[in-house]
């Protein structure tokens, strides 16, 4: 289709009602008489990166019911005009160049179920008239330069499903009828310049997935978030949340992905209120300086049955976690936390399925046996070891980064390391070993 000339469309019937030309390899300016073919009601040229233009202001067909012009090379801004679609029940525009404020038209636009003008360059405040829409299922107004506050308060959206507004800048709270929406499955708000607290959640919600990361958004993490019974991924990281972790969110028990990263938590992770996520597979809490994981005696007794990535790196754990060995774990990072001592035989067994080991930045002394049986990459840079490097570490020929370097080790290195096929990183500077350097056998 890449050679029709686009004149052609110039000759197209008036009575045409469905146009469908995407991924066509089309080029040229989009000739503005298409639109306006009054019987038209499915215009879909998505995909043609090449195919350019700009948005008519007037004489839109007023029976159109689906436009789809994204991932195009549109330029200009959406005109007001698109208020006058009152049929139309889709409009997806992102991946243009459009710019320019969004035009606050869209209050009799009944039909709409699904908006999206992502990935843009728009900018001004976010359209009010979008927030009172009754139909609407999907709205995505991502990856642009929005700004300005969320409503307080909305009087549609009761079928809205997903709601995505990253990457931009809005500012202001985060209200509380974004919990209570009763369609929404997703909201992702990430990426933006949200501050104060999270408003208190009045009641249960359908919520499934939440994201208020890389915001401002400070005080602490409201307890009513047990009213979220339906979540399953929570991204609060990189914002300024203060105070103890509310035991509230352990009783989110559909938790697969728990991010709270980057902020300024303090206090303790029992692990017995950790156990109660048995669906949790990601939990990070990285860089909250203050903030603690504690063990009890019944520790041999939890499942993690699901989980495979825990990073607590810039806390201050200060004992090594044993309760994760009957765990399937993958990666462990602890790095640059508090933990002294050493790691016992007993505490390194299981681990069957570690592959990723981060303990640099501690006060390791000594260990009697590295944690796992197939790991591939470990670190144990800037501790206090001292000893030899035991002699398990030879079951481990799919190690692909071994860094032992600022230690007290000594002795000799092991012969194998020179056999690891797939190692790819190898310091052990700054120790005190002797004898000959391994090579290739």
């Amino acid at each position: 289709m890449s050679d029709v000339a686009l004149t052609s469309f110039l000759n197209l019937s008036s009575s045409l009602e469905h146009l469908s030309l995407s991924d066509c390899q089309l080029y040229g300016e989009f000739p503005t008489q298409v639109s306006q073919l009054p019987n038209l009601k499915v215009l879909n040229l998505r995909g043609n990166e090449n195919f350019t233009g700009y948005l008519p202001n007037t004489n839109w067909s007023s029976g159109l019911e689906l436009l789809d012009l994204s991932l195009c090379g549109f330029k200009g801004s959406i005109p007001a005009s698109f208020g006058n679609l009152t049929q139309i029940i889709s409009i997806h525009l992102q991946g243009n160049s459009l710019e320019g404020q969004i035009p606050d038209v869209f209050g009799n636009l009944k039909k709409l179920t699904s908006l999206s003008f992502s990935s843009n360059n728009l900018s001004g405040p976010l359209p009010i008239t979008i927030f009172n829409l009754t139909k609407i299922t999907h709205l995505d107004l991502s990856n642009n330069h929005l700004e300005g506050p969320l409503p307080n308060h909305v009087s549609g959206l009761q079928f809205l499903d997903e709601l995505l507004l990253y990457n931009n800048s809005i500012s202001g709270g985060v209200p509380s009828w974004l919990f209570t929406l009763p369609s929404l499955l997703l909201v992702d708000l990430g990426y933006n310049k949200l501050v104060g607290p999270i408003d208190r959640i009045q009641k249960p919600s359908s919520i499934q997935e939440v994201d208020l990361s890389y915001n401002n958004i400070s005080d602490s993490i409201p307890y009513s978030i047990f009213y979220l019974v339906n979540l399953t991924e929570l991204h609060l990281s990189s914002n300024n949340l203060s105070g103890p972790i509310p035991d509230s969110i352990f009783d989110l028990v559909h938790l697969t992905l728990l991010d709270l990263s980057s902020n300024n938590l303090s206090g303790v992770i029992k692990s017995d209120m950790l156990s109660k996520l048995t669906s949790l597979e990601f939990i990070n809490v990285s860089s909250n300086s203050l903030l603690s994981l504690s063990t009890s005696g019944n520790d041999v007794e939890y499942s993690f049955p699901q989980l495979r990535t825990v990073t607590f790196y810039g806390c201050s754990v200060m004992q090594f976690p044993n309760f994760f060995q009957t765990s399937y774990l993958q990666v462990l990072d602890l790095s640059n936390n508090m933990i002294s001592g050493g790691i016992s035989k007993w505490e390194a067994v299981r681990w069957e399925g570690l592959l990723w080991l981060d303990l640099s930045h501690n006060f390791l002394t000594a260990l009697e046996q590295f944690p796992g049986n197939s790991l591939e990459y470990l670190n144990l840079h800037s501790n206090f070891l001292t000893g030899n490097i035991t002699s398990s570490i030879c079951n481990w020929s799919q190690l692909t980064v071994l860094d032992l370097s600022k230690n007290n080790l000594s002795g000799t290195i092991p012969d194998c390391l020179g056999n690891f096929r797939c190692l790819r990183l190898l310091d052990l500077q700054m120790n005190n070993f002797i004898g000959k350097i391994p090579v290739n056998g």
